[in-house]
């Protein structure tokens, strides 16, 4: 395969920028640029040794690091090698303009990995992981993300696909010997049936893994100057939202985010609801609802010891998928015997507030192996469906079905890893990473 070459840190000043080259290629041209004490020829490079020289292109002089991996020790299976220079945005530039000009390719979005994807380095779902962690916004997210990455999830499918393979087994030879392998028929069946169980289980796993992925939203609704915006406030813990005893202050959706527990949450600040003839703000009171409709979680804030309407309570549930019954103003107004109690102000109960909005979202925001990626909940979608009806096929005594059937199950959940993947497929994945990876 030809050379190809990418920056492969963020443009911008910082200590370190770094050019990288794979293909077989890469160090020749490597050496056109690079000279040190230490090395005359392509023999003196010790591969995986980070050594100092000079990198010289025209006038560009530049003291940097170089390091060499030798196929197939590196990332990409392929030779590699990595310019680490000072990390200025110019400098970076014209350090991979001299390795293009003689005679590198610059590298698609995700090449690198792609690369190492097709020599067997990782799996496809291994690689998403390596996007997932560049991505990711919270602890949480990180480490459903390094689930992918190290090939843990991958493992999963594969035992599943081991089940399902032996299944296939018995079952061909059943067709062949239906009297003696009749047990052993209904055996199988059985650990299909077990499989069958684990894979609804990690399916069902996917709402926790889109939350987790893209963060719990969280809308603030309630009456006019019940202290919403100052719990957002008191949550983000700086003065975000405009506070004032003027009813209708807010008009329109403050949106901030905050990590929690390792978990992004995403919060909502809405104006007041209430009867106006205000255009604007009624404008604002419609932007609430949407905002109720939205959101993973609602919490509905009152005034410590007032009585919210059964009208007003109903009207939220509505629109909402859950909502959290909030009493402001404890500090002053004294708690309630019911809903969760807090202090805007104090900050008293907000710990506790926040910890019921993960209770009721992901239930254990310290769950792992929940499914992140929507690619990988079709495949495991279709396998299931598929498995499902062999499994009616094998109870109507439709052998020739079931074994169709559980071919189709076991190649959804090989598309996983790439096995039975598309050309579509796999372009997708990777035109989603950057350049450089």
């Amino acid at each position: 395969m030809d050379t190809i070459a990418a920056i492969s840190t963020s443009l911008g000043a910082g200590a370190i920028g770094i050019v990288r080259m794979s293909g077989e290629q890469a160090l020749s041209l490597a050496l056109r640029f690079f000279s040190s004490p230490t090395v005359k020829k392509a023999e003196d490079v010790v591969p995986n040794h980070l050594g100092l020289g000079t990198f010289t292109s025209g006038t560009l002089r530049e003291k940097c690091m170089m390091v060499y991996f030798r196929a197939p020790k590196s990332y990409t299976g392929e030779d590699m090698v990595e310019f680490q220079v000072h990390g200025g945005s110019y400098l970076v530039t014209r350090v991979l303009e001299a390795v293009l000009s003689a005679g590198a390719r610059l590298a698609s979005p995700g090449e690198f990995t792609r690369r190492a994807f097709m020599a067997g380095k990782l799996s496809l779902d291994e690689a998403e992981g390596i996007r997932a962690m560049i991505s990711a916004e919270s602890d949480a997210e990180l480490r459903e993300a390094y689930s992918l990455m190290s090939g843990r999830f991958h493992d999963r499918i594969e035992g599943l696909m081991q089940s399902l393979t032996e299944v296939l087994s018995t079952m061909e030879a059943s067709l062949d010997y239906p009297e003696e392998m009749e047990d052993e028929a209904d055996d199988s069946m059985e650990k299909a049936a077990a499989v069958k169980e684990e894979m609804s289980t990690l399916l069902s796993s996917y709402d926790a893994g889109k939350l987790i992925k893209g963060g719990v939203t969280v809308a603030i609704l309630g009456k006019t100057n019940v202290g919403k915006s100052s719990l957002l406030n008191r949550l983000l813990g700086y003065p975000r939202a405009i506070v004032s005893e003027v009813h209708g202050t807010t008009r329109d959706v403050v949106g901030e985010s905050i990590v929690y527990q390792g978990v992004k949450l995403n919060l909502l600040d809405t104006a007041g609801i209430r009867e106006t003839g205000d255009e604007v703000e009624s404008i604002g009171i419609e932007r609430s609802l949407d905002a109720a409709k939205s959101a993973d979680v609602v919490i509905y804030v009152s005034e410590a010891g007032s009585q919210t309407e059964d009208e007003e309570i109903s009207k939220v549930k509505d629109v909402a998928r859950k909502v959290l019954f909030v009493n402001n103003k404890i500090d002053i107004l004294g708690k309630d015997a019911t809903g969760i109690n807090v202090s805007a102000k104090t900050g008293e109960g907000v710990d506790a507030l926040l910890d019921e909005v993960l209770r009721v979202t992901l239930v254990d925001s310290r769950a792992t192996d929940a499914l992140l990626e929507e690619r990988h909940a079709d495949c495991i979608r279709r396998s299931l469906r598929a498995l499902e009806e062999g499994i009616d096929a094998f109870k109507k005594e439709n052998t020739e079905c079931v074994l169709v059937d559980l071919r189709e199950s076991i190649n959804a959940l090989a598309e996983i890893g790439g096995g039975s993947a598309t050309d579509k497929i796999i372009d997708d994945v990777f035109s989603r990473f950057c350049v450089g990876k």
